[in-house]
């Protein structure tokens, strides 16, 4: 089990504090500096289930992170994304 002591600290001594984590690679735009031109899709079973991201959220906050950006492609393009916000 985590120890709420403890942090995650990276080699220069900063204190971890925000998370960012990928819930889908899809997009509805095109964006030239974004997307390549020819994306390749992670098959579905492949992307992490709600019950997983919510698991790893609550580990790394008994880390000290406080913050989750949700990004992605474009995370509202993710079926019922609103459950997640909700976990």
């Amino acid at each position: 089990m985590w120890n709420q002591a403890d942090k995650l600290v990276d080699s220069f001594g900063r204190v971890a504090k925000k998370l960012r984590i990928s819930v889908i690679d899809r997009c509805n735009f095109r964006c030239f500096f974004c997307m390549p031109t020819d994306p390749s899709w992670v098959p579905r079973e492949q992307i992490m289930r709600y019950e997983e991201i919510t698991r790893l959220v609550n580990i790394f906050a008994g880390l000290g992170i406080s913050k989750v950006r949700l990004t992605g492609g474009e995370p509202l393009v993710r079926r019922e994304i609103e459950k997640l916000v909700d976990m």
